[in-house]
């Protein structure tokens, strides 16, 4: 089954890619921004619906950092891994140690910041989805020249 499921996350990172290539291609960079600025929050209330079906529910910091990689690692396979920095219910960072996405974009050596602006947008959906008191912020991202992806969440007072 491992096999199977490794298989289909890659059919859909392949998918995933290929697709975030051709809008960016398609619609120049200020549009592809725009668009998934739009579209990424969308996904994400989405994304935190599918998680409380889940049996995933949390209101804050904590909960946030660990009911997202659940749901990342349920849409983009096993191979995801991340490591919660620190974690408190009013403040919590995580790093993605290994990104499938990212991995891709690597080997196919397409150079163009395919996923932070979706990347920031959906996480900031997601735990507004959480509770509205929540952000959360992209701090480091691969694309950008770190070495991890690292986000900030917080809860507002």
């Amino acid at each position: 089954m491992d096999s199977l499921s490794n298989n289909a996350t890659s059919g859909l990172i392949f998918w995933s890619v290929s697709y975030l290539k051709e809008v960016y291609d398609k619609k120049g960079r200020e549009q592809y921004l725009e668009y998934f600025r739009k579209n990424s929050q969308l996904r994400a209330a989405a994304s935190k619906r599918n998680a409380d079906r889940l049996g995933f529910t949390g209101s804050d910091a904590k909960s946030a950092v660990e009911i997202i990689p659940a749901m990342l690692t349920f849409e983009y396979g096993p191979k995801q891994k991340y490591e919660i920095v620190e974690a408190t219910a009013e403040k919590a960072r995580l790093k993605c140690i290994n990104c499938e996405l990212w991995n891709h974009v690597q080997a196919t050596r397409i150079t163009d910041d395919l996923c932070s602006v979706h990347s920031q947008y959906w996480w900031d959906g997601f735990v507004k989805a959480m509770n509205p008191k929540m952000t959360s912020s992209l701090v480091k991202a691969r694309p950008r020249g770190d070495s991890v992806c690292e986000w900030l969440v917080e809860l507002q007072a």
